[in-house]
């Protein structure tokens, strides 16, 4: 889990700026101006150093329980959350939760049906 985080974000060496400017550096007679639709960016991908990838990465892989989601589900939780890798972490447990409690439901849902007989 940690691996697969470090490879869905980005990161700059520590203490490296940013290649794009700050939103304020951006001139003010262009600002305002709308983007053709085709280059206009849905979203930004936050570039984080380093350090705290590396330390989000080991929170996100301590908060999955050991074999409990697939890497196909890791990755499609961390591609929903791709602009958000700090909040990414921060909510991991909370969908876990959800999808326990949900598998649990199912369970029992499917146990009830079993016991039942058609006439």
């Amino acid at each position: 889990a940690e691996g697969i985080f470090k490879c869905f974000f980005p990161s700059k060496p520590a203490g490296v700026a940013t290649t794009s400017p700050p939103e304020e550096d951006i001139d003010t007679s262009q600002k305002n101006l709308p983007l053709p639709k085709r280059q206009a960016p849905s979203h930004t991908i936050p570039v984080l150093d380093e350090t705290e990838i590396s330390e989000l990465a080991k929170r996100f892989a301590d908060a999955i329980p050991e074999n409990k989601l697939s890497v196909a589900a890791l990755q499609g939780y961390l591609l929903k959350n791709k602009v958000r890798p700090r909040e990414c972490v921060d909510e991991v447990a909370q969908i876990i939760e959800e999808r326990e409690t949900w598998e649990k439901l199912k369970k029992e849902k499917a146990e009830g049906t079993r016991g039942t007989i058609s006439v």
